[in-house]
């Protein structure tokens, strides 16, 4: 038994160039081919509101290799949600049972109100009191109220008449001279009115059991458009299919939008029965309400025609600020179990990658975000990942199976003002299959790099002389071990590289390909994939994907100039500069100054450089919290290329350097950059020289020289110095070069 490894689908940011794109209506289509249906477009979820809709899709007949689903979150004209929310479709499956509601008519109603019964005068009642000027009883007539009677047992809401009574006056008062009530005798009713309520029952309907089939998270005031596989809800995704869609939020709202994109041919695993384990959304920590008592053991029984089974957990953590911890559950980065049968197998709740969202900054205008939060198992403006397990070494066909879920024990204890009670949102389902199909057949996901399509701007565009990176699948039964790629550029496949490995059924792995070169401009991706295991694929139609992208800007320069400005927490950044090879050149961290401002110039021969800036608590340099800091990369002559503040964990922009115009004359007499600092052993001298003879002279605070190189040869800006046993502490480097002097400070460690 084994955890499978869920990988996020994206099916048409690449080309599948072997498939072609079907209305509903022709439904013949040959394997490869793509049959669309729509679902809901544009419906609108405000305050909270839910949605269902009827859609007619392929008939049960329809053989599918993959269905995948296209959800797309879009602002109304007055705007979208400004928050986090929760965002889930679900297929409203028929049970064949039918039921009815019923609804109580009410006899009688007071000012739309029913009390179990009143009592009344049907004759003005009045108040007594004792007026002290005339030293005599007086008397006020009260105000009546009115009775509505319902008696037509046909019609049970329609009001059939009307009565106005007055309120039963209990005591009239005896009162003594000084108007000081002395006894009292009770006035009685003269009629009253019991609640005698009449069932009404609806029209039959038929009850329908909710399975989610897709969750995700709104992003702060954006819009978004995800993909998700939904391959394994083929057996409620057939004819005439009830979707339910919910977004909660009263701050604007959004428009959600489902395409299902049905691929033509024979599934890896054909599923044929889905069975609801644990839904719903449950305190954590509440002491008179244990998550347990909802997370009870489960006992399934296995279909003899079962030949793989697996159990699907979408389970996302919501609320904080409570004690002890307040950040559980949302931002609780904690392990529970799955148990099925005698195997435990761990579900690590948490989403790491937030930082990294390829839709970054995120807010409305005028609002911050915390978009940049690691959370538990989920992110805003993006896909909730399900948590998938292998139990068919424990689902014995014919027989039972028994699974639990176990959550990290933990007692809430209260919180501040404000606060929200930690809870968690499962849905899950255990999923069988009749059938797998492929011995051999390896498919690829997603082409990483090089590709424009959003989703990858963090990596993208890349360098002239890059590695190709790409995401495969083995659907076979066979473990994946070999494959060979075949890629190139602008429609060539030239290039070929065998992949080795070992890959499981289902399992997924990223393959870095041999570098190539491709120019300047924009040019396209090709590549397919073929002898898995030195034997034919049994699937081709997943085996190419085409990608358009453009190269990184070409930039006259031979160096740059970079800019840091710090935010409070100066010891979270740091920058660095690696080559096409992705060896770190130059780097710095260590920055000790809240709200700082640094200036490093660096010095590069021609060709592709990454430059990178991070922040490890993941909030970017601005703008939570009050920072204003930036990271931006100029031309040393200061015009600023690109900037970037709000960017959560890393930015990385790729630069093309070709310097081949010749010197530029506003450089200035010279200068130069240590790496690292602090050092140890081994420095780098980085320096706008590009060639030359130095000298090298290192000082201690003293002024005494502890070491001193003559006849050092600069090379492409670069020379070395080793500085192996020099005592720690701080030094001033010096370079004279040309009876010209330029110094820095050096940290020894």
């Amino acid at each position: 038994m084994n955890q499978i490894k869920y990988a996020k689908q994206t099916f048409f940011l690449c080309f599948l160039i072997v498939f072609g794109i079907l209305p509903f209506s022709k439904i013949s289509a040959a394997p490869g081919d793509t049959t669309v249906v729509h679902g809901f477009s544009n419906f609108l979820h405000q305050n909270c509101n839910s949605g269902t809709g009827k859609f007619a899709f392929p008939p049960e007949t329809y053989s599918s290799y993959k269905v995948m689903l296209r959800y797309q979150l879009t602002c109304p004209s007055f705007g979208c949600d400004i928050y986090d929310r929760i965002a889930t479709l679900k297929v409203l499956r028929p049970t064949g049972t039918y039921d009815s509601t019923y609804t109580l008519a009410p006899n009688f109603a007071i000012n739309g109100s029913t009390p179990d019964s009143i009592w009344f005068m049907t004759d003005t009642a009045y108040h007594y009191a004792y007026d002290t000027l005339t030293a005599s009883i007086d008397s006020f007539p009260m105000p009546g109220f009115q009775i509505v009677f319902y008696s037509d047992s046909l019609n049970p809401f329609q009001a059939t008449d009307t009565m106005v009574v007055w309120p039963l006056y209990y005591n009239q008062y005896v009162f003594d001279v000084n108007g000081v009530a002395t006894d009292s005798t009770a006035v009685p009713p003269d009629s009253m009115v019991y609640y005698l309520p009449d069932t009404v029952y609806s029209a039959p309907f038929e009850v329908t059991e909710p399975i989610e089939i897709a969750r995700a998270i709104t992003p702060y005031g954006q819009a978004v458009s995800l993909w998700f596989d939904v391959s394994d809800y083929k057996p409620i995704l057939q004819d005439s299919v009830s979707l339910y869609t919910y977004v909660c939020g009263y701050s604007n709202g959004w428009f959600v939008t489902t395409d299902f994109y049905f691929i033509e041919g024979t599934a890896p695993a054909h599923p044929f029965q889905i069975t609801n384990l644990w839904n719903g959304t449950f305190p954590y920590g509440n002491i008179n309400n244990p998550i347990e008592n909802h997370l009870q053991p489960i006992t399934l029984s296995v279909d003899s025609q079962a030949v793989y089974s697996k159990v699907r957990l979408i389970t996302t953590g919501h609320g904080f600020g409570g004690y002890p911890n307040q950040n559980v559950a949302e931002f609780y980065d904690v392990t529970h179990q799955f148990i099925a049968g005698s195997d435990t197998l761990p579900q690590h709740l948490w989403r790491s990658d937030c930082g990294i969202n390829p839709l970054y900054p995120q807010g409305a205008p005028g609002y911050s975000s915390t978009w940049f939060y690691q959370r538990a198992n989920w992110c805003p403006g993006s896909y909730v990942t399900p948590h998938d397990y292998n139990v068919s070494s424990a689902a014995t066909p014919g027989d039972s199976l028994t699974v639990d879920y176990n959550m990290v024990p933990y007692t809430v204890t209260g919180g501040p003002s404000g606060w929200y009670p930690p809870e968690y949102y499962i849905q899950s389902q255990a999923i069988f299959y009749d059938e797998l199909n492929y011995i051999n057949n390896a498919a690829i996901l997603e082409v990483r790099k090089p590709n424009g399509a959003f989703e990858y701007n963090r990596m993208n565009p890349v360098c002239d002389g890059t590695s190709p990176e790409v995401l495969i699948k083995n659907y076979g039964t066979a473990p994946l071990t070999s494959l060979t790629f075949h890629y190139g550029i602008d429609g060539s496949t030239s290039f070929s590289y065998i992949w080795t490995g070992s890959l499981n059924f289902l399992d997924t792995a990223s393959v870095i390909l041999p570098l190539i070169n491709f120019g300047a401009g924009n040019h396209s991706f090709t590549v397919y994939t073929d002898n898995p295991n030195s034997s034919t694929d049994e699937f081709v139609h997943d085996d190419t994907l085409l990608c358009d992208f453009s190269a990184t800007n070409i930039l006259n320069l031979n160096g740059i100039w970079i800019q840091l400005k710090n935010d409070g927490s100066p010891n979270e950044a740091s920058w660095d500069i690696k080559d096409v090879s992705g060896t770190v050149l130059f780097s710095r961290s260590g920055f000790t100054t809240a709200y700082g401002l640094y200036n490093d110039t660096i010095y590069l021969p021609n060709g592709c450089y990454s430059v990178s800036v991070y922040d490890s608590y993941g909030d970017g340099l601005c703008c939570y919290g009050g920072g204003q800091g930036f990271f931006s990369i100029n031309q040393i002559d200061g015009n600023v290329l690109y900037t970037v503040r709000d960017f959560g964990a890393a930015y990385t922009k790729n630069i093309t350097l070709d310097y081949t115009t010749g010197i530029n004359e506003k450089e200035e007499k010279g200068t130069f950059f240590v790496y690292p600092n602090p050092a140890s052993q081994n420095i780098r001298i980085n320096t706008s020289f590009e060639s030359g003879i130095t000298k090298v002279e290192l000082v201690d605070i003293s002024g005494r020289i502890v070491l001193e190189e003559e006849n050092l040869i600069i090379s492409n800006h670069l020379l070395e110095l080793n500085i192996d046993g020099i005592q720690s502490g701080v030094y001033f480097i010096s370079l004279i070069t040309d009876g010209k002097r330029i110094s820095k400070k050096l940290m020894v460690n």
